[in-house]
């Protein structure tokens, strides 16, 4: 039986464990720790509004790594900088790790430096370090690389997700850069404190390292505002007409001196209404060309989550060290008896 606790119990954390908890066997959730002092110091179980106790939820991840479990999920941050000293921690424990950190997903371009750290405390520590989720770490990398499989050549890859995003609480909203005048808007992106979808450039580099291909420079990202014309509703009240409902974000990879990879992707508060359908689309160009579209698109909470539950299985038999999704199996749903011999030597 597998021991794993859970780091972060905000709106992926705590799904993450429900889906543990609820739908998965061969598993035991020994730990959970949050930063919200509404939940430190309750039983997990309480915390989640299930029947029974669970662990006390902790108020860091020293208690969690001091648990020695078989692996870790840190759903506490989209940057490198968020969870640093935590990945650092349980690497150099020996303790495994998978995080929706996006920056994780693929450091080695971001920050090299900071890769490297990670990777020799992990191999010197014997634990595996992965970030994953729905994206990166699903839709534009591993179902991108894995449907290039039925392809011939490749000439250029396309994707394209759009989001409703209603259910988004108001600071996830302010991050991405929902709810903001234009001047805001342009200002926010230039100064970092906008940072819209985190992810693009390490779900590029994963895929045109898994089929080969070298990236001409660093990739591409342009933002296009979607201003609100009428007053759009939101959980917590509206955002008014003249500010940003949504937005386009677009990220490219050139190769050989040509667009290879061009991923969009359009946040909304009211989509439907806007004449945009929530999809996941994807087109691969070449002899045999690859169409993709999953409709409706994937939930960006219940995918993730299921992910990082779902990767726990590759990740604890996995060899130490730093890893991406294209280096371990593809995850796939475990509901039996968790899957020991997806690592064959």
């Amino acid at each position: 039986m597998a021991r794993i606790a859970v780091c972060g119990l905000g709106t992926v954390g705590s799904q993450v464990a429900r889906l543990l908890i609820e739908h998965r066997r061969d598993v035991e959730l020994v730990g959970a720790a949050s930063k919200d002092p509404q939940q430190i110091g309750r039983p997990l179980h309480e915390v989640l509004g299930l029947p029974g106790d669970g662990p006390v939820v902790a108020d860091s991840i020293v208690p969690l790594i001091e648990l020695q479990p078989d692996a870790i999920v840190l759903a506490t941050g989209s940057f490198l900088p968020d969870v640093h000293d935590d990945v650092l921690a349980c690497a150099r424990a020996g303790v495994s790790l998978v995080s929706p950190c996006e920056e994780l997903a693929y450091p080695y371009t971001r920050d090299p430096a900071v890769a490297e750290e990670i990777d020799a405390a992990a191999r010197e520590g014997g634990a595996t370090i992965l970030g994953s989720g729905v994206n990166p770490g699903f839709i534009f990398d591993t179902l991108v690389a894995t449907a290039t499989g039925v392809a011939w050549d490749v000439t250029q890859i396309r994707g394209r997700r759009v989001v409703d995003t209603y259910e988004f609480g108001q600071n996830i909203h302010l991050r991405l850069g929902i709810g903001y005048t234009q001047e805001e808007f342009d200002r926010g992106h230039e100064d970092g404190s906008i940072a819209g979808h985190v992810g693009f450039p390490e779900s590029i580099q994963i895929v045109c390292e898994r089929i080969g291909v070298t990236l001409d420079h660093p990739v591409e990202e342009r933002f296009e505002p979607l201003i609100a014309e009428t007053a759009a509703p939101t959980k917590y009240g509206e955002v008014g007409a003249g500010r940003t409902e949504g937005f386009v974000q677009i990220a490219t990879g050139v190769v050989g001196g040509e667009e290879f990879i061009r991923y969009e992707l359009l946040l909304h508060l009211r989509p439907r209404e806007a004449g945009y359908e929530p999809a996941d689309t994807l087109s691969i160009d070449g002899l045999h060309p690859v169409n993709l579209t999953l409709s409706p698109g994937m939930d960006a909470v219940l995918a993730t989550s299921a992910e990082l539950v779902n990767s726990l299985p590759g990740l604890i038999q996995a060899e130490p060290g730093l890893k991406t999704v294209k280096d371990l199996p593809a995850a796939a749903a475990w509901l039996g008896a968790m899957p020991d011999s997806l690592i064959r030597v």
